[in-house]
């Protein structure tokens, strides 16, 4: 735990783990089995944790759907509590962009030079903006939360809703869009000297059905003198809010929260759904936490205080041990 009130998020899967002992002890069995399944790596793109299981994948033998994060988690929109259950994530490209050109001295003049074909295209990637496109998770959404602002929603122009959204603006905002964001630059090894080469590195994300759409446009934006190479490169998900599953998680969450609404949501980032999913296992983000209108949960992702409310922690036990009861 960290200070009062307050616990690690990166504690959740211990938490799970809590909550399966104790029914364990109890002798509450599940409705149904459960495999659970604690992995590393998945900061990394999962190639030593999920990617290593789902080689095996006897082990999940007659899984058909799966929980994990990020999901679950309350948003207050309008007066509204609603309660986000993730049934998109955007694939990912990690890129690694290099430009060769002719070294020499740096104080003659130098029009072959690496550093600056190469800065010319990360900047034309950094400002690049992206057209709007809508998966049915993120409209889905948007439409809830238009209602309980009290506006109409345009899909045309979904910023007018996402700017009334707070800090989870910043979330919602990267779903309907692809992204690519210059991470890292690497060129040279002294002030005087042109380089020969210069790398950079690019975090791109792109959503489910715009995987081709979203290359084509790095590749324009790079032009012929700058090339590409994967980093990591996995896929987009998408999944219907429908189904036995899908209910038992609003129902856990309404049984627990009677007032609020429960919706579907993309997420901007990934997670190890994505090999999950490769073995036709249908995944959902859900990891329950009733969170205060005033924490800019999203925000706090990779920050150095990376936190959730204990009382939402506990809110959120109640919810996953209520719904391996129904699920």
């Amino acid at each position: 735990m960290w200070g009062r009130g307050a616990v690690d998020m990166k504690d959740m899967d211990a938490i799970m783990l809590a909550v399966m002992r104790q029914r364990w002890r109890e002798g509450r069995k599940p409705a149904r089995d459960v495999v659970l399944a604690f992995t590393a790596d998945e900061e990394a793109g999962g190639t030593w944790g999920a990617a290593f299981l789902t080689r095996h994948p006897d082990l999940f033998e007659g899984v058909t759907e799966a929980i994990g994060e990020v999901g679950g988690f309350s948003v207050s929109v309008g007066g509204r509590r609603m309660y986000t259950i993730q049934t998109a994530e955007k694939g990912l490209a990690w890129m690694r962009l290099s430009a060769a050109g002719t070294a020499g001295h740096g104080s003659m003049i130098h029009p072959d030079n690496a550093v600056t074909a190469l800065t010319e295209a990360v900047a034309r990637i950094g400002r690049h903006e992206w057209p709007v496109r809508l998966p049915d998770s993120a409209r889905a959404f948007l439409e809830a939360a238009s209602d309980a602002l009290g506006v109409e929603f345009d899909p045309e122009d979904p910023g007018t809703v996402i700017g009334q959204l707070g800090s989870m603006g910043r979330l919602i905002g990267a779903t309907v869009q692809n992204t690519a964001n210059p991470t890292r630059l690497n060129a040279g090894y002294k002030v005087n000297v042109i380089p020969q080469s210069a790398t950079a590195e690019i975090d791109g994300r792109f959503l489910p059905g715009h995987e081709e759409e979203f290359f084509k446009e790095i590749d324009r934006l790079l032009g012929s003198a700058v090339k590409r190479e994967f980093i990591h490169h996995d896929i987009a998900l998408e999944t219907t809010a429908d189904g036995a599953l899908y209910d038992s998680m609003t129902a856990a969450l309404l049984a627990e929260d009677p007032q609020a609404t429960v919706v579907p949501y993309c997420l901007s980032a990934g997670t190890d759904a994505k090999w999950f999913s490769k073995l036709g296992i249908r995944c959902f983000g859900f990891s329950p936490l009733k969170l205060t209108p005033d924490l800019d949960f999203s925000g706090m992702f990779h920050g150095i205080d990376e936190r959730v409310p204990v009382d939402g922690l506990r809110f959120g036990v109640r919810v996953l041990d209520r719904f391996l009861d129904i699920c």
